[in-house]
């Protein structure tokens, strides 16, 4: 029975790899067409037949995998259609959503996963060039999972899995000798929950001497001096917190289990380690206010780091509908205040989105030291300095 993986073009990460579906492409040993990080030509997975068609079905994608289902159901009637199901069920704050029928890979999360072969995707090429050239990470999957309960999330409050650290490093050591890679990042929900791992993980990644980063949001009263500086000597330049708000009562709302000081404590560490710092917020949280939700943009340009804004996405929506709260596209979904103010500091912070490369890198200084003269005034030559610093360093 000849099987074919579909993944819906979401318009969102595209320099993301989907793991989940690169695990379950890979065990299975089935050809992925990536309609995300190569969306052109759009419904190339109707030029091919297949017995089984398995299509990797997130939130935010949720409509477009649909009207893939329906377009390949018209021309080919006997195949049947699937979702992809593995245990990997979130991935960046978005979670998979299940047709009726599906293809489940339910091998638990750990040491026993293949290292995801990419080679079977038809974007191969692209990462590939990407990740030679440096303009894009390898991805990495260390641990899945959340145990913290912060009512926002897709991953909250379940079992947190981890692969051992050394099998993590034979995956980056692998993927270093096949697909030559220059960096990479680790995509985990929760990296440092286990501190010892982490410092495990620093220890054996640093003589591979690969720039890495932390992309995902560390918890920061999980963060100390000691994993800073080894995360530092290993060859982490960029880390990122969930601060989510620096109102304490928001942040107690939707069972944060932080409070703003211990943010701020982990962020003054690593602003003294890394060349990036960034903060995960989000605007319209329960309790939260126009005024509170700048005073997020104020605290986030008077520490110098780069903040990563979304809209929250109440939870009784439920799954079925393309919640983009990142990203172009993204809406305002919460009425915790009048949705055209929600948008109004969204688009103040949005020139911070995606990554930073060399041609967008100018137009990011000047719009930071823009937003300094709005927010920081008195302190505008120590972020003049901060981004020269920056220049200089990228």
């Amino acid at each position: 029975m000849k099987k074919l993986f579909v993944n819906p073009d979401a318009k969102l990460y595209r320099n993301v790899p989907p793991l989940a579906l690169a695990y379950a492409a890979t065990y299975f040993g089935v050809r992925v067409i990536d309609q995300n990080t190569k969306p052109e030509p759009k419904d190339r997975f109707l030029a091919e037949k297949a017995d089984e068609l398995g299509i990797f079905v997130r939130s935010v994608s949720f409509s477009e995998s649909q009207r893939i289902a329906k377009q390949y159901k018209d021309k080919y009637p006997k195949t049947l259609i699937k979702s992809i199901y593995t245990p990997i069920d979130v991935q960046c704050c978005y979670p998979t959503i299940q047709f009726p029928r599906q293809i489940k890979f339910t091998k638990p999360f750990g040491d026993p996963y293949p290292f995801p072969d990419f080679s079977l995707f038809d974007s191969f090429e692209v990462w590939l060039s990407c990740w030679q050239n440096g303009s894009w990470p390898y991805g990495i999957l260390t641990s899945v999972g959340c145990p913290f309960q912060c009512t926002y999330c897709a991953a909250r409050n379940r079992g947190w899995r981890s692969r051992s650290a050394q099998n993590c490093i034979d995956e980056i050591r692998q993927a270093k000798r096949k697909y030559k890679i220059v960096s990479f990042e680790v995509l985990d929900d929760a990296f440092n929950v286990n501190r010892q791992r982490a410092l495990e993980f620093c220890k054996l990644v640093k003589p591979l001497k690969l720039r890495w980063i932390a992309a995902n949001g560390l918890r920061a009263d999980l963060f100390d001096e000691e994993l800073a500086k080894a995360m530092a000597g290993s060859g982490c330049d960029s880390v990122c917190f969930g601060v989510e708000s620096v109102d304490n009562q928001v942040l107690k709302n939707v069972k944060k289990g932080e409070t703003f000081e211990q943010i701020s404590r982990a962020v003054e560490i690593a602003n003294k380690y890394f060349r990036n710092v960034g903060g995960f917020f989000i605007l319209g949280l329960p309790g939260s206010s126009y005024q509170g939700d700048r005073k997020s943009v104020e605290w986030m340009v008077k520490e110098g780091i780069t903040g990563i804004f979304s809209y929250y996405t109440p939870i009784n929506l439920g799954p079925g509908h393309d919640d983009m709260f990142y990203g172009v596209g993204a809406r305002s979904q919460s009425d915790e205040y009048p949705r055209h103010l929600q948008e109004k500091i969204y688009k103040m912070i949005e020139f911070m989105q995606g990554p930073t490369t060399v041609f967008n890198f100018p137009l990011r200084v000047i719009k930071t030291l823009n937003l300094a003269w709005q927010f920081d005034k008195k302190n505008f030559p120590k972020h003049i300095y901060n981004n020269f610093k920056r220049v200089v360093k990228t």
